[in-house]
């Protein structure tokens, strides 16, 4: 679990630096978001049962690598 909760932990990160260099632009707020909810379901998962059970599933990691690579591409292209 420990790998999720450092990606987890790096999208939260990237998201605030992102809505800290962008904090000029308008709906900084909602793209910083999109960034920094993905993360935060993910470090919740990896506390609660379920979501543990979930996250060793091959296929759920899948999604979430899709998911965090989608998020940290986004932070680094969005204007």
């Amino acid at each position: 679990m420990n790998n999720f909760r450092m990606w987890a932990y790096s999208m939260i990160a990237i998201g605030g630096i992102n809505w800290d260099y962008q904090r000029r632009n308008p709906h900084v707020v909602a793209h910083s978001l999109l960034i920094i909810v993905p993360g935060l379901l993910l470090l919740a998962m990896t506390y609660l049962p379920a979501g543990v059970v979930l996250l060793r599933k091959k296929s759920v990691q899948g999604a979430w690598l899709v998911v965090g690579v989608a998020a940290l591409i986004y932070a680094f292209t969005n204007k």
